[in-house]
This record gives structure tokens, C-alpha cells and sequence, in this order.
């Protein structure tokens, strides 16, 4: 607030006033400051949790690989921590813990330079700079198939004149002063969280090839790009609530909570777009339960349309405007499993009803029909099939005992049938929620390498990552040439500019050109 230049000349209703406005300007920034350093608090106590754990005799209760999963995954939070604390405090201060003198890298990798020179070599003399030499400093990057050596070489340029000298910067990194270029860093979040490999395999991938960086170094890169990519992730959360209709489901992971020696199960919560939307969107939410809480935590006032099976957690959400859209592809499960487990031919039966509905949905698809089109085809042809069905199935109910796996399977799709028939009557619905159990599988193939998340900060940091990854495919995007890119943009690019970024809105920019070295 800027003070008034002649106090003086104010009346008293103006001191009061101003007085008024002083105060509440310092109580909000006494808040602001009482916020800020809970989190800080917060975030120590965190630290020093892990650490403890880190070096705890607890460790030893895990087997050898499941102690490596930890450790990288305490690496990570470790690291991600620091960076929050460091946002956090408006004078970053010098970090006091003693850094290893960086080894050089590899003599036997290709080097190639990328220069930085000034725009301009006139001096603001006007007189003409002269080059005098030059500072390089080398980052490891890698190409698919292949490591090399970045070297950043950055001419020193000086007036003989007025004795200036002028030096073009560095771009910004993630990882300021790192050895890890861009690349280097995309390739490790796409080995971790797209092909499932734990960081403590990569190391030993990046061994055979000449290249040492320890687990725990790997560890520290992915905790930093966490913490950067996160605003990304937010800012495509941001999009994704626009949409009318949305997808959800949910799968558990093992979680390992530091302190108590064992998994407890936690889960992932996926949401996204439909088939039909043309800016296709993922995006994982890690928590530590299944409350139907975080859900509806997750969407917040959002009240469209949402896609998903009969979990209760969801339940909630329909008595607050959400709209309810079920899944055929539930409903004729239990009748596929009624018909393996009992021969049952009534289940045959229904299984052809539900075929027809799904021909009719190949049918429009094939046909690259738009929302009114798949109306129309779908009242005209799946709405007389579904009558019919519903119409079966009431029957065959009453011929039924209660309790039966007959009985219950056949309750499940007359229970839930406005539900479940609502795609008929608006083409922009889907009829199941396979699209959205597609975008799950990876998650179900990485428990198998991952054992369990490390923290719940390792749950919401592997969400944040592969929401980005999942939602480049869907746009057709290669993983690794999309995270690079946005990792080279991202510390330079400015917050109203970020959506540019997002997977459906992500434009390639020509990066720096490197110029091979003469052998």
C-alpha cells in the first residue's frame, strides 16, 4: 500500500481510514507468514522423519530389492523437499551440507557444442568487442540409443575500448549447476514411470554404457522434476474439470508408510475424458484410502457427467448435481462370469443382448459418426434392443430365488438401468468405461516392478508424472520427446503461458543448435 506524501493535510475520517486499511494490510501478511512457516515446520518434521528412516535400523527388515525401492523413493522425497522449502523461504539461503566435487564425465562420449554468444558484439560504447575466451560447462544428455556429452560453451567478449565484458547466459535448467541435460532427465522419468523400470535397474543400465550415477542421484533428479512438474499437472487438472463429461475409477497400489515396517493398500483415482473428446485428457490422483471423500475432493464443484461402476464412493457426488452414467461393460461382466462358473444359459442369453448394443456401438464407430449422429443411430437401433433386454430381464428375475449369483447379476443391471441406458439418449456418452480402465493398465503392469510406493509424496509424485505421460499418448505425442521439450521450457516459461505446455495444447519448439566437435 503507498502512503499518502502529505499525511498532514488529512482530515481524521482519512487517518481512520488509512489507519483501517494499514492494519488489515499487516494482519493478511501476518497470516501469509504464519501459513508459509506451518508448511515450512511441516515439511522439516517431514524431512526428518525420512532421514530417520533413511538411517534407521528399521531398513533392515526389508528384503534386498524391496530396501532399494525405498531408499530411491526417500532420495526423491528427500529432494523434493528441499526444492519446496527453498520456494518457500523469500531469501534462499547457501546451502550448508558439503557437495562432492563432481566427477568429470566420461572421456570415451561424443561431445557436441552448443554455443551461447551475445546479440549483439558492439559495445554500448560503440565500440566492436573483441573475444577473449570462453567458459564450457558440460551436461550429460542422451538420445534414444545413445549418451554424449552437451558442452555449453559461452564466449567472453570484451571492449578494448571501456574494458566491458559481456558473456551470452546460460538458459535456465531444472536442475541448475546438474550434470543432467533435458533429455537425460526425460529418459528417466519415461524408464521409471512409462516402462516401469525402479531407478536402481537404470542404474545398472546406465553402468553398462560407462555412465555411473548412483540410484540415489537418479532418485534426487526425479524428486526435482516432481516438484517442477507439478503446476503443469494442476494446470491440466484445471482443464480436464471443464469438460461435461468425465470417466473415473480407481485401483489400489501397496503403499509403505516409513515407521511401521509393512504395505498398507493405498490407491490411484483416474479420471479423464471420453473417447469422442478431441483434446483427450488423464489424470491420476494418488491417495491413501478409498473414501469416496477424495473424489469428491478431486472434482470439487464440478457437475457433469461422470462415467463409472457401482462404487459407493461415488454416491455422493449424485446427490450434489453430478449426473450418473454406468457401465455396460460392468453389467455384462456378471453375467460372463455367471456363465463361466455355472454354465448358465440364461447368462448366454443375456450375453447376446449386450452383444447387440456393443455391435451397434462398432457400427457408429466405424461409421466416424458426431454426437447427433450416434444419437440418432443409437435410438433407432440400441434403444429398441435395451427395452427388450430390460423387459428379459424382469422376467427371468421372478423365476429366480433371492440371493442367487442369477438373482444378483440380474439386480445389478436392473438397479442401475436408467444408468446404464442414459448413453442412448446423448451421443457425447459412452457406454462403458473402458476407455477409461485402458489408461489404468499401466499403473496394473508397474505394481509388478514398483512392490509398493515408497511415501504417500512418492504416490502423488509418480500421479503427477504419469498423468503428463498418459495424457501424451493420447495426443499422439512420443513421451520422451514431449517431456524433454517441456523440460527445457518449463524454468523459463512464464505462469500465464504454462497451458501451452499441456499434452493437447503442446507445440515442438526448435531447440539450440549443437554443433559437433572436429576430431
Amino acid at each position: 500500500m503507498q502512503l499518502p506524501h502529505d499525511m498532514a493535510q488529512m482530515d481524521a475520517q482519512e487517518l481512520r481510514d488509512l489507519a483501517a486499511a494499514l492494519f488489515a494490510q499487516v494482519t493478511q501478511k501476518d497470516h501469509e507468514l504464519k501459513h508459509k512457516q506451518l508448511k515450512i515446520d511441516q515439511l522439516t518434521h517431514e524431512m526428518a522423519v525420512l532421514k530417520r528412516w533413511q538411517f534407521g535400523r528399521r531398513s533392515e527388515k526389508l528384503n534386498p530389492a524391496q530396501r532399494s525401492l525405498l531408499e530411491e523413493t526417500i532420495d526423491a522425497d528427500l529432494e523434493a523437499i528441499e526444492r519446496e522449502l527453498e520456494a518457500l523461504q523469500t531469501e534462499r539461503p547457501t546451502r550448508t551440507k558439503s557437495v562432492a566435487r563432481r566427477a568429470a564425465l566420461p572421456a570415451h562420449l561424443p561431445r557436441r557444442d552448443v554455443p551461447h554468444e551475445p546479440d549483439s558484439t558492439v559495445c554500448s560504447c560503440g565500440c566492436q568487442l573483441e573475444r577473449i575466451g570462453e567458459e564450457i560447462s558440460e551436461r550429460l544428455d542422451y538420445q534414444p540409443g545413445s549418451f554424449e556429452v552437451e558442452r555449453h560453451v559461452r564466449g567472453k567478449w570484451v571492449c578494448r575500448h571501456c574494458e566491458t565484458l559481456i558473456q551470452a547466459p546460460i538458459p535456465a535448467q531444472i536442475i541448475d549447476k546438474g550434470i543432467p541435460s533435458a533429455g537425460l532427465l526425460a529418459h528417466v522419468l519415461v524408464s521409471k514411470f512409462a516402462d516401469h523400470t525402479p531407478l536402481y535397474r537404470l542404474a545398472g543400465i546406465l553402468e553398462r554404457s560407462e555412465v555411473a550415477v548412483p540410484p540415489s542421484t537418479l532418485g534426487a533428479w526425479v524428486g526435482v522434476c516432481g516438484v517442477e512438474l507439478t503446476p503443469l499437472a494442476e494446470a491440466m487438472k484445471a482443464d480436464l474439470l471443464k469438460r461435461a463429461v468425465l470417466h473415473a475409477d480407481e485401483t489400489p497400489v501397496s503403499m509403505l508408510k516409513p515407521g511401521l515396517g509393512h504395505t498398507h493398500k493405498a490407491y490411484i483415482w483416474s479420471y479423464g475424458s471420453t473417447q469422442f473428446d478431441a483434446s483427450p485428457l488423464v489424470v491420476y490422483d494418488f491417495t491413501e484410502s478409498r473414501g469416496g471423500h477424495h473424489a469428491r475432493a478431486f472434482l470439487g464443484g464440478w457437475t457433469g457427467k461422470l462415467v463409472c461402476d457401482d462404487f459407493s464412493g461415488y454416491k455422493a457426488l449424485f446427490s450434489r448435481g453430478v449426473t450418473e452414467v454406468g457401465c455396460a461393460a460392468h453389467a455384462r461382466r456378471k453375467f460372463e462370469e455367471l456363465k463361466d462358473t455355472e454354465r448358465s444359459d440364461l447368462a448366454s442369453e443375456a450375453l447376446l443382448y449386450f452383444g447387440l448394443l456393443y455391435d451397434f456401438e462398432a457400427k457408429a464407430r466405424d461409421q466416424s459418426l458426431d454426437a447427433a449422429g450416434r444419437q440418432r443411430w443409437r435410438q433407432q437401433h440400441a434403444r429398441p434392443v435395451a427395452d427388450h433386454l430390460r423387459e428379459w430381464l424382469t422376467r427371468q428375475r421372478m423365476r429366480v430365488p433371492d440371493g442367487s449369483a442369477t438373482a444378483k447379476a440380474i439386480n445389478y443391471s436392473l438397479g442401475r438401468w436408467q444408468a446404464l441406458t442414459r448413453y442412448i439418449d446423448d451421443g457425447d456418452l459412452p457406454i462403458d468405461n473402458n476407455w477409461l480402465e485402458n489408461r489404468i493398465r499401466p499403473i496394473s503392469i508397474g505394481r509388478k516392478n514398483w512392490l509398493f510406493a515408497g511415501s504417500l509424496r512418492a504416490g502423488q509424485r509418480a500421479a503427477v508424472i504419469m498423468s503428463l505421460i498418459q495424457s501424451a499418448k493420447l495426443n499422439g505425442h512420443e513421451p520422451y520427446r514431449y517431456l524433454k521439450d517441456v523440460l527445457q521450457r518449463l524454468p523459463t516459461q512464464p505462469a500465464s503461458r504454462l497451458a501451452e505446455l499441456l499434452p493437447h495444447r503442446w507445440k515442438p519448439v526448435p531447440t539450440p543448435t549443437a554443433v559437433p566437435l572436429k576430431a
